[in-house]
C-alpha cells in the first residue's frame, strides 16, 4: 500500500510538471507565452506606442521606465555598463545623440537582419544625418519629426497686419528685418502691451544645430556671429518682451495675446501652445519665417548586449516604420513623425482646430524638407547652449562689445572645456 501511495505521488508530480512547461495549467491552455523588453525613455510619451505595440503583438510584454528630469543620461549610460541593468532598448534626446553614437553598447542597425539601411530612405535627411557612427553605421533612428516655423496669434495679426491668412502673413515675415519693423511698430502702437518677439531665443534658436567642431577643430560658422547682433538689434529696437522660456510671464504671454510670432518646432504645438494657453483654440496660425530650422528630436537604440535583439528591433521597427501605426499617431495625438511617406500622405486632410482648422501636416510636410542638414558632433550641445548663449547674453548686456570680443570669449571658454580640441 505504502509502495502504491509513492507511485501515485509521483505521477501526480510528473504531471504536474508537465503542465507547468506546457503552459496548460487551469485556465491557460489557449494563452500565449509572452516574452518580455525593457525599454526606457526620458518622457512618457512612448506610452501610446507602447500601448498599440503591445496589440498588434500581444505575445511580447513592454516593461516601460520613464525617468525624467537631467540624471536620464547618467542613469543610461551606467546601466549600459552594466549588463543586468541595461534595457534592450532606450531613448536618446537630440542633445545627446552626437554624445552616444559611437558607444559600444548601442548595436549597428544597418547589419543584418536589421538592414535599416533599406527604411531609413522614408525619413527627412536632417533626421538621417544623425542616426550613422563616425564610420557610417546606423546606431539610433529618429522617429520624431522636428520641423519648425512661426505660429503667430491669428487675433494680433488681423489687427496689426491686415490678415491672419497664412499665405498673406508669410510674405510680411519672411525676414529678421520686417519682423523688426513690425515689432517696433506694434509696441508703439499697443503703448508697449504688445511686442513682436517673446525674447532673444526666439531668434537664436532658429539657427540650431549649426556644428561648432570639424575635424576636431573649434569652427565658428559666420551665422553665429550674424546672430549676435541680430539679438543685440532686436533688444535696441525694442521688439522683445523679455520674457524667460518656462516662465510664468511666458506662459501668460501666449494665453494673453501680448506677443505676436513665436518661432518653434513641431512639438511645440502640443506641449507650448496647448499647455500654456488652452483656452486660445483657433487663434493660432503657421507661417514659414526667415530661415528653415529643425528643433529637438528622439532617438531610438538598442542594447547592443541585450538577449532579445529580435524583440527589440520588432519595437524599434514598428515605431518609426510601422505605416498603420504612424498615421494613427498623427492623427489620434496630433504627432509629427519623421517618416515622411506617411507625412505625405496626410498632408492633405489633417488639420488642426487650435490652429484655426490650417493643414498644420501640410505646412510641416514642406518645411521639413526644407531644414538643412547637419551632421553634429558630440561637442555642439554643450558649446552652444552652454558657452555660445553665455556670451551672446554678455554681448546682449554691453557686457562684451565687439565680435572680436566674443570670439575670444568663445575659444577661450571652449578650450578650457574641452582641452583635446584645436582652438586658433
Amino acid at each position: 500500500m505504502k509502495k502504491f501511495k509513492l507511485k501515485h505521488i509521483s505521477m501526480i508530480a510528473l504531471v504536474s510538471a508537465v503542465m507547468m512547461v506546457s503552459g496548460c495549467q487551469p485556465g491557460g491552455a489557449n494563452q500565449p507565452k509572452q516574452e518580455e523588453i525593457t525599454v526606457w525613455s526620458f518622457t512618457d510619451e512612448a506610452g501610446y506606442a507602447i500601448g498599440k505595440f503591445e496589440e498588434k503583438y500581444p505575445d511580447i510584454k513592454v516593461n516601460f521606465v520613464n525617468i525624467p528630469g537631467n540624471f536620464y543620461i547618467t542613469k543610461l549610460k551606467s546601466a549600459l555598463q552594466t549588463t543586468s541593468k541595461a534595457p534592450d532598448v532606450f531613448m536618446i534626446e537630440n542633445a545627446n545623440i552626437r554624445e552616444l553614437i559611437d558607444v559600444p553598447y548601442l548595436e549597428n542597425l544597418s547589419e543584418a537582419p536589421y538592414n535599416a539601411n533599406e527604411l531609413i530612405p522614408e525619413q527627412y535627411a536632417f533626421v538621417q544625418a544623425n542616426e550613422k557612427d563616425s564610420e557610417g553605421n546606423i546606431r539610433a533612428i529618429g522617429y520624431q519629426g522636428t520641423p519648425g516655423g512661426i505660429y503667430y496669434r491669428r487675433d494680433l495679426a488681423k489687427e496689426y497686419l491686415g490678415t491672419d491668412d497664412p499665405e498673406k502673413v508669410a510674405p510680411q515675415i519672411d525676414t529678421w528685418e520686417k519682423i523688426f519693423e513690425i515689432g517696433e511698430r506694434v509696441a508703439q502702437q499697443s503703448g508697449n502691451k504688445v511686442h513682436a518677439l517673446a525674447n532673444w531665443n526666439a531668434i537664436s534658436n532658429s539657427y540650431d544645430g549649426i556644428p561648432w567642431v570639424k575635424d576636431g577643430n573649434l569652427v565658428i560658422d559666420p551665422t553665429y556671429m550674424k546672430v549676435l547682433d541680430l539679438v543685440r538689434e532686436a533688444r535696441q529696437r525694442h521688439v522683445l518682451a523679455e520674457l524667460d522660456d518656462g516662465s510664468a510671464g511666458y506662459a501668460a504671454s501666449m494665453q494673453k495675446g501680448q506677443v505676436m510670432f513665436y518661432p518653434g518646432a513641431t512639438w511645440a504645438l502640443q506641449y507650448t501652445f496647448k499647455a500654456n494657453a488652452p483656452d486660445t483654440e483657433g487663434l493660432w496660425g503657421l507661417a514659414p519665417g526667415p530661415t528653415a530650422f529643425s528643433a529637438g528630436g528622439t532617438y531610438i537604440a538598442m542594447y547592443s548586449k541585450s538577449d532579445k535583439k529580435d524583440l527589440a528591433w520588432k519595437f524599434i521597427e514598428f515605431y518609426n516604420f510601422d505605416h498603420d501605426f504612424l498615421s494613427g499617431l498623427a492623427k489620434e495625438q496630433d504627432y509629427f513623425t519623421s517618416n515622411m511617406v506617411v507625412n505625405d500622405q496626410l498632408a492633405g486632410s489633417v488639420s488642426s482646430a487650435y490652429l484655426g482648422g490650417q493643414k498644420h501636416f501640410e505646412f510641416f510636410s514642406e518645411a521639413a524638407k526644407q531644414v538643412p542638414v547637419y551632421e553634429r558632433t558630440k561637442y555642439d550641445s554643450i558649446i552652444n547652449n552652454d558657452i555660445f548663449k553665455n556670451v551672446l547674453q554678455l554681448y546682449l548686456n554691453n557686457d562684451i562689445q565687439t565680435q572680436e570680443e566674443a570670439v575670444k570669449r568663445i575659444k577661450r571658454d571652449v578650450k578650457l572645456r574641452f582641452p583635446e580640441l584645436e582652438v586658433d
